[in-house]
């Protein structure tokens, strides 16, 4: 009987994560096509520095919407100053436009970043009981 309750409970959880997941997509998607000019500027300004994106950061920059959040990520650490991770042995742009960015263009970068971080965690804890839910089907019954 409790493993019965268990179950249910988890059940319940995976489709709340499922929601999660489902509106942080579906607002992602909007918030991009809404503010994609402001990405744009920051991509073509990163170009015209002259310093070549590094690699990864390359290929994510030609994805658009799909390869929008490294790209937020990327330029997120640019704005407070530090090296965004994968940029192995590569030069990065350390100048002044992007610390000076002003805050409504950081507040679109931040809000972005943190709705692709919690569709990250929900994603995540979606698998963990999906696998919860299978071994107590599997194993458990």
């Amino acid at each position: 009987m409790t493993i019965e309750i268990f179950s249910k409970y988890v059940s319940y959880s995976g489709l709340f994560f499922a929601g999660i997941i489902a509106f942080c997509l579906i607002f992602s998607f909007i918030y991009f096509g809404i503010h994609k000019k402001k990405y744009e500027i920051l991509l073509s300004e990163y170009k015209n520095t002259g310093i070549p994106l590094p690699g990864a950061y390359n290929f994510h920059s030609m994805m658009g919407f799909w390869g929008a959040f490294p790209m937020v990520y990327f330029f997120r650490c640019l704005t407070i100053g530090k090296k965004p991770r994968g940029c192995f042995g590569g030069r990065v742009y350390s100048g002044d436009y992007f610390t000076t960015l002003p805050p409504e263009q950081k507040r679109w970068l931040n809000i972005y970043y943190y709705a692709n971080i919690i569709n990250t965690i929900a994603v995540l804890l979606f698998f963990f009981l999906g696998g919860i839910k299978y071994i107590i089907d599997v194993f458990l019954s």
